[in-house]
């Protein structure tokens, strides 16, 4: 409307100044061009000093802070849903739960096997060590009871077998002697040498009764050879038959010999002789050579066992005894957390704090971790995301620039702050995506919602500003100029410009602070003109 005066005022003087030469012409008056110009009228504006900003402006989309969709971790039947669609909820809140029986049944199992596997550690820390060194206490037993085993093969082997020889071969000759004698006649000599080969005989059943004994012994223990135990039976058998015959050969001489005596006689001194042959066998074998080698390798085989359990205690094995126990402890454990973890994993909680955006089941439905169940987006703080070119890109500063948002469903605008900027760009565009975070306690940006943006970039505080109206541009000679207002006439100024914001330009240079710039009618005026200020 002001501007409509202004206009109208100028084209009232401009008639006013054609009337004026025309009456001169017509009056043949002295009036010149001069005093026409005189009432030129201009509109003027001191040069004030403020705030002006660069901008860029920018649209993008309002998106939600983040936005989470909820799979479930086992499946199963959903036994119980808490939550609606819409429903605010805290991080951690309960959604649903799925059926879990059976995976509580598998924690109790896990807990039982905990349970058995910390016993099993207890009970090796305790007796490992005692173990280990009870086993060198036993294996030098055995090794004391092998080194005795062996010095009686020693002592009995070769003497024993000897000693066979010898008996077999008395046995032998007493026969031949009592058969003489009964061929012959009993004499009261023999009747006492019979009863002294009675008692003899008697005498070497009971030893050949001990030897068998102290063999089957050895035998039992694995000190000798079946070879040799099978010899002291059977000198045990032989002097059972000798007894029995010496016994026999008494009641003949004792009672008279008769022919079948006489040949029961002979048949004995042939066993006799057949006897004394075999201990000689027994005695060229040398039996007792490998009863001896027999009980040297228990020895050492005791010796050995001796010196593995010795090395065992010095390497201290129970220690890992004790590390294996422990290693199936830390596994029982690790097993029952996973077992627990999976129970946890049938009750679904709120991974954020947001709004339940979607819910995909309800109750009775059959969950699967293919398949998610909610949406939960967080909208206390949304963001504005757009995209900025490359070269605006080093105009940005994350730490210290606000931007201001503008959307249909709200009257004012309101700000954010930059938190994101790409660190690549898209290559069709060349540009970066930034987002702009903004406080949304009162829900009224909804994710969705189209944004414009504008980021101030450079902003000077104390600028001398004008409007863009008021300057002269020559395109040509790439000028900028102003008309001053001094002393009642117009002063051409040439200019720099710096930042401009809308209709608003900041002077960089040419220009002082309140100087009376012309602001309408500077189009027409020349250099120099007196005008008159028709400010309203």
């Amino acid at each position: 409307m002001k501007k409509i005066l202004i206009i109208g005022l100028i084209i009232i003087i401009a008639i006013a100044a054609i009337l004026i030469r025309s009456a001169v012409r017509q009056q043949g008056g002295e009036m010149t061009e001069a005093v026409a110009a005189t009432v030129k009228a201009v509109e003027v504006l001191k040069a004030p000093r403020g705030e002006i900003r660069s901008e860029l402006q920018l649209s993008g989309t309002i998106e939600a802070n983040s936005r989470v969709t909820v799979f479930p971790e086992v499946p199963g039947k959903i036994i119980q849903m808490d939550v609606d669609e819409g429903a605010r909820v805290r991080k951690g809140d309960t959604l649903a739960v799925i059926e879990h029986a059976e995976l509580a049944l598998q924690v109790r199992q896990a807990e039982a096997a905990h349970r058995a596997a910390q016993t099993a550690f207890s009970q090796v820390q305790q007796l490992a060590e005692v173990r280990v060194k009870s086993q060198i206490d036993q294996a030098s037993a055995q090794l004391t009871s092998a080194i005795v085993a062996l010095q009686q093969v020693e002592d009995l082997s070769q003497t024993r077998t000897t000693s066979q020889v010898e008996q077999a071969q008395a046995g032998l000759e007493s026969l031949k002697a009592n058969l003489e004698k009964i061929k012959r006649g009993a004499r009261d000599e023999d009747l006492r040498q019979a009863e002294a080969a009675v008692a003899g005989a008697k005498a070497n059943l009971t030893n050949a009764r001990n030897n068998h004994k102290r063999m089957k012994k050895l035998f039992d223990n694995g000190a000798i050879s079946k070879q040799s135990f099978e010899s002291a039976r059977t000198q045990l058998d032989i002097a059972k038959s000798q007894s029995e015959v010496a016994s026999q050969q008494l009641a003949l001489i004792q009672n008279g010999a008769r022919e079948e005596d006489v040949q029961a006689m002979e048949a004995q001194v042939a066993q006799a002789e057949a006897a004394l042959k075999l201990a000689y066998a027994q005695a060229d074998t040398k039996t007792w050579e490998k009863d001896r080698a027999l009980a040297q390798s228990q020895v050492e085989a005791a010796q050995a066992a001796l010196k593995a359990a010795e090395a065992l205690a010095a390497a201290k094995s129970w220690e890992a005894e004790i590390i294996a126990a422990e290693t199936a402890m830390e596994q029982a454990e690790i097993a029952l957390d996973l077992a627990q973890e999976r129970l946890g994993d049938a009750t679904i909680t709120a991974p954020i704090a947001g709004i339940l955006s979607m819910r995909y089941l309800d109750l009775g439905g059959l969950a699967s971790p293919a398949a998610p169940i909610f949406e939960i987006v967080d909208m206390d703080t949304v963001k504005a995301t757009v995209s900025v070119i490359e070269a605006d890109l080093s105009r940005l500063d994350p730490e210290n620039q606000k931007a201001w948002i503008e959307v249909d469903a709200l009257a004012q605008p309101v700000t954010g702050k930059i938190s994101l900027i790409s660190p690549t760009l898209n290559q069709s565009s060349r540009s970066a995506k930034v987002e702009i975070a903004i406080g949304n306690a009162d829900l009224r940006l909804k994710p969705g919602m189209f944004a414009k943006v504008k980021i101030p970039v450079e902003i000077r505080e104390d600028a001398i500003l004008l409007p863009r109206s008021a300057i002269i541009e020559d395109s040509m000679k790439k000028t900028q100029t102003v008309f001053v207002v001094a002393g009642g006439r117009s002063n051409r100024r040439q200019i720099e410009m710096g930042l401009v914001e809308g209709s608003r330009v900041e002077i960089s240079s040419g220009l002082s602070e309140g100087e009376q710039v012309v602001i309408a009618g500077q189009h027409t005026l020349k250099d120099g003109e007196e005008v008159t200020v028709m400010n309203p």
